[in-house]
């Protein structure tokens, strides 16, 4: 099967990627790769792999964020511990343990009904601290998360947006050096966290022959660019053109 469009939906916007050439769906065997001529290009090489991942990271989060957005029940909040704690790994484990207690208070039940997403980020002395944005948080007062938390600083605050389709792009941005960090110091982790239970933006791909002037000609387009992407098409990489839209809801 292949397919010449992909397009993912949000509560705000849609976005519409169009392929000059049509994508299979399914693995596709790809060449081995070169062995790098020296170390300065295999550091490049690198470099570029971490800024894409990071980029995707982004992207797939600014998304999730806001499919799950809520104004009323949408909190932001930060943890540090009094520890100097610079394991990740014991600082995870106190992070679900905190999750857990944080689900239990509110909700009175083991059942995981808070909806999150989370980044771990390192302070200068090298102590793991969390920023959290929880998505169905009732009001609580901050006393009570402070107990609940009972290792160190808590802050939590109402994320105040000025417009719809920002909300997820403003948020990120306290939570980019947190993930910048996780995909090059943790090679192989998640560069954020996020609860099972949150709703996934959706996903088409199809084979169409309309233009996407055509698909949203009643709507507010909010960007578009054209790129070159390289893909594996019948046993070769080839240059691709791509055509990129956002578009309003």
């Amino acid at each position: 099967m292949e397919y010449n469009k992909k397009i993912v939906q949000t509560s705000s916007y849609i976005e519409v990627w169009e392929y000059a050439e049509p994508i299979q769906i399914g693995y596709q065997k790809k060449p081995p790769s070169q062995k790098k001529k020296n170390n300065d290009s295999d550091e490049l090489e690198k470099l570029k792999r971490l800024t894409k991942a990071r980029q995707n990271a982004k992207h797939e989060l600014i998304r999730l964020i806001d499919t799950n957005y809520n104004e009323e029940t949408t909190k932001f909040v930060t943890i540090t511990t009094k520890e100097n704690i610079q394991d990740r790994h014991e600082f995870n484990l106190i992070f679900d343990k905190f999750m857990k207690r944080l689900n239990y208070n509110v909700f009175h039940t083991k059942k995981k009904i808070l909806k999150y997403v989370a980044v771990l980020e390192k302070q200068k002395r090298g102590a793991y601290h969390a920023h959290i944005l929880l998505f169905n948080l009732p009001f609580i007062k901050h006393e009570r998360l402070k107990k609940i938390w009972n290792l160190g600083s808590v802050w939590i605050n109402q994320v105040d947006v000025d417009s719809k389709d920002n909300r997820g792009r403003y948020i990120t941005k306290y939570m980019e050096k947190g993930m910048g960090q996780e995909l090059l110091e943790n090679k192989g982790k998640k560069s954020y966290y996020s609860s099972k239970n949150l709703k996934q933006p959706t996903v088409l791909k199809l084979q169409d022959d309309d233009t996407v002037d055509d698909l949203v000609s009643d709507k507010v387009i909010a960007y578009q660019s054209e790129y070159l992407s390289k893909r594996f098409i019948d046993g070769e990489w080839v240059e691709c053109k791509v055509k990129y839209t956002k578009i309003k809801i």
